[in-house]
């Protein structure tokens, strides 16, 4: 028979491969070995009284540091699977590096990573599981399931997604509960949606308990009630190991309090995860430390700047690849410049930290008229916006959400000539919303990646210092 128990969820999200620890202002944060601790002492507390322990990371593990981008997620589920993850879902970055690296993912790892809402066009069949079952200490039946944004559709190169469909959430989550009705009663989403959109899916459905959510990098605390369902999100790179405690009674929680726990100095690190992120680390350190060059400033990579306005590093970014391309115009989404540099040498490391996705770089032809619609999609958008362009060979205005004046070589923009623009493979393929960018003529790759590009291209300069 059912009665009350006491169940903790212990989440974080958005980790983008921050294994190690980083120094601020003298003290250590984050690090996925201090973590490791920390969900070892809930556990073995909850176990001494009784009380279920379940252990959820809600998408984008993949892409953000080196570590992450060399050894494509190898360390870091190595190291999930000996923290006994119970679940992840997808999120939109495990398809960063094509279906295959995805692929084998999955079979390092000792735990499902789910989502109920991507399937294969051509056999309508699940992508990956939908559904985890567990039972909590009083023999009460639970289910997890994995939402993930059908934005992916655009967020990563959409050669990576090939053959895949995403449906919509909500409805995929009524689904899902209606089938899981007598087969689990204490029912929880795991979702790669963002704040916003968990909000809608804890109002628009029932039966839904708990909603452990990721992609908007929110700092939820406490956890947020939407309808009959508790939101919780535990913000980003594993700075924080998010709690909640619940008192379960016949499936529905009852009480809870909620909180983010900071991983910091407070917390050892535990030693088996920490020889794989040193094992890992360790291998990396002479590929990255190459000093390639130095600049004089610093390099503002921040993401409230480079997705809204224009940025030194960003003009440096589109001038070195837009020469390389011999290009009339660059333009690159501010999305894919992931950090700053401070003033002085630039290594391997830092190039591979603020363009980690290894975007191959294209030549499209555009007639002024085609590049003015692009750039009035991207005045459009709210700000800061992944694909808020950063530019070389020409400028432009933007006034509130519309675009003011251009010019292209210092000539107010033509809608007659052609002009030759250089883009990453990912906007090119209609990424971030640019689907006015598959039309016309076919891009012409030049086989290099961003990273390759601008890595070589400090190597001959030397010293940058750019406005």
């Amino acid at each position: 028979a059912m009665s009350d128990c006491y169940v903790t969820v212990l989440h974080f999200n958005d980790f983008h491969g921050h294994l190690q620890s980083k120094e601020k202002d003298g003290k250590a944060e984050g690090g996925i070995a201090r973590m490791a601790t920390m969900v070892d002492e809930v556990r073995e507390y909850n176990d001494s009284h009784g009380v279920t322990t379940l252990f959820f990371e809600a998408g984008d593990i993949l892409q953000g540091t080196p570590l992450s981008t060399v050894y494509k997620g190898e360390p870091d589920v190595k190291c999930l699977n000996l923290m006994d993850l119970d679940a992840m879902c997808i999120g939109n970055h495990e398809f960063d590096f094509g279906q295959g690296v995805y692929e084998k993912m999955v079979a390092l790892a000792e735990f499902p990573i789910l989502s109920a809402n991507i399937y294969y066009t051509n056999t309508g069949q699940h992508f990956t599981d939908a559904v985890m079952y567990f039972t909590l200490a009083d023999g009460t039946k639970g289910a997890a399931f994995g939402l993930t944004t059908p934005d992916t559709a655009v967020q990563t190169s959409p050669k990576n997604v090939i053959g895949l469909r995403f449906s919509d959430p909500i409805d995929e989550a009524r689904k899902i509960i209606g089938e899981l009705r007598g087969k689990a009663d204490f029912i929880v989403a795991i979702t790669h949606l963002g704040y916003e959109d968990d909000l809608k899916l804890g109002e628009a459905v029932d039966g839904l308990d708990l909603i452990i959510g990721g992609h908007s990098h929110t700092e939820v605390q406490p956890p947020t009630e939407a309808g009959d369902t508790l939101v919780c999100q535990a913000q980003s790179y594993g700075l924080f190991l998010g709690q909640v405690d619940m008192l379960v009674s016949k499936g529905d929680i009852v009480k809870y309090r909620g909180f983010l726990r900071p991983v910091d100095e407070r917390s050892r690190p535990k030693p088996e995860v920490q020889a794989i992120v040193d094992k890992y680390a360790g291998e990396l350190e002479e590929r990255l430390a190459e000093v390639v060059a130095t600049t004089t400033v610093d390099l503002d990579g921040i993401r409230e700047h480079i997705r809204a306005s224009e940025t030194n590093l960003g003009n440096l970014v589109c001038d070195l690849i837009r020469e390389y391309a011999q290009a009339d115009v660059c333009l690159w989404n501010g999305g894919g410049i992931r950090a700053s540099i401070d003033a002085g040498p630039i290594t391997v490391g830092d190039i591979l930290t603020v363009l980690p996705f290894g975007n191959i770089v294209a030549n499209k032809q555009v007639t002024g008229a085609e590049l003015r619609k692009v750039l009035e999609f991207n005045a459009a958008q709210p700000r800061p916006f992944g694909g808020f362009t950063q530019v070389s060979g020409m400028t432009m205005e933007i006034i509130g959400d519309k675009l003011g004046k251009v010019t292209v070589g210092g000539q107010p923009l033509d809608d007659t000539k052609t002009y030759t623009l250089a883009a990453s493979e990912f906007m090119l393929a209609g990424g971030d919303g640019y689907s006015m960018l598959t039309e016309g003529s076919e891009p012409v790759y030049l086989g290099y990646s961003e990273s390759a590009i601008v890595l070589e291209a400090l190597r001959e300069l030397g010293t940058v210092s750019p406005a």
